[in-house]
């Protein structure tokens, strides 16, 4: 449902107090259908003093829907940034058609003083036609508020704290992240760093190892003694002592006579 875009150019001279709005609706649906039950029944009674009522209720209801307007305009305000898109949209239509309402109460008591001066049924009924109009879009006017409270949870305050709570974990989660791309960055620097720091401990390396070998080669030496030794104990033949050398046979030989058989 599309209106044309409209306001109330006034403005007043004070803050409104927040969480008023509840307190005007219930008047502001009230007065229009207690108006239309009177007129029914001053249709049989035709009093003039019942009328005159109808006529004050209406006076009394332009008050109340500029009431209405206005601190729902200043509950609207407070809690519009806090709300869904979706939410958003249907609290823009609920404020329009509010603001329609609120000129058409005034609509509404121009046909009732026009049909108590006219004093002929045709001015009554067009009267009552008007009114049952505009309590039809103020019945849809309430429905609209009713989902802005229950569906969308608008100006309801557990609500509206956890709604701050969840604005301030988003904000947290911005901090974090800023600071994980500081961190991503000063790990990028060090990890540039580090390849330079590895090839100046490459090129010390090898001058360490080469400063520790002399020390390592008397050791070498010393084992393959003692492998040598190993293997000439093991080549000696058995029940030789230490320190027995074995004359050898061509000595002994030497100085005896070679006796040649005979027959």
């Amino acid at each position: 449902m599309n209106l044309p875009a409209i306001d109330i150019p006034l403005k007043l001279p004070f803050d409104v107090p927040l969480m008023v709005h509840p307190i005007f609706v219930h008047f502001v649906v009230a007065i229009p259908i207690i108006v239309l039950l009177i007129e029914l029944i001053n249709l049989k009674a035709k009093k003039p003093a019942v009328s005159v009522t109808s006529l004050f209720l209406l006076t009394l209801a332009i008050v109340v829907y500029a009431g209405a307007f206005f601190t729902g305009k200043a509950d609207g305000s407070h809690a519009f940034s806090l709300l869904t898109p979706e939410a958003k949209e249907e609290l823009k239509f609920h404020k329009l058609l509010g603001t329609y309402l609120v000129y058409g109460i005034a609509v509404v008591f121009l046909f009732k003083g026009a049909a108590m001066a006219i004093r002929r049924p045709w001015a009554r009924n067009t009267f009552l036609v008007v009114l049952l109009l505009f309590i039809g879009a103020l019945l849809k006017q309430g429905k609209d508020g009713g989902e802005l409270v229950y569906e969308y949870g608008v100006n309801v305050e557990p609500v509206m704290r956890l709604q701050d709570r969840l604005d301030d974990m988003e904000f947290d989660m911005e901090d974090l992240k800023e600071e994980l791309q500081k961190a991503k960055a000063e790990c990028g620097a060090k990890g540039e760093a580090a390849p330079e720091t590895g090839t100046e401990a490459n090129t010390s390396a090898p001058v360490e190892a080469n400063s520790t070998l002399p020390a390592a080669a008397p050791a070498s030496e010393e084992s393959e003694s003692n492998r040598s030794e190993a293997n000439v104990t093991e080549t000696a033949p058995a029940g030789t002592l230490p320190g027995y050398a074995p004359t050898p046979q061509s000595e002994t030989n030497m100085g005896e006579p070679v006796k040649i058989p005979t027959h």
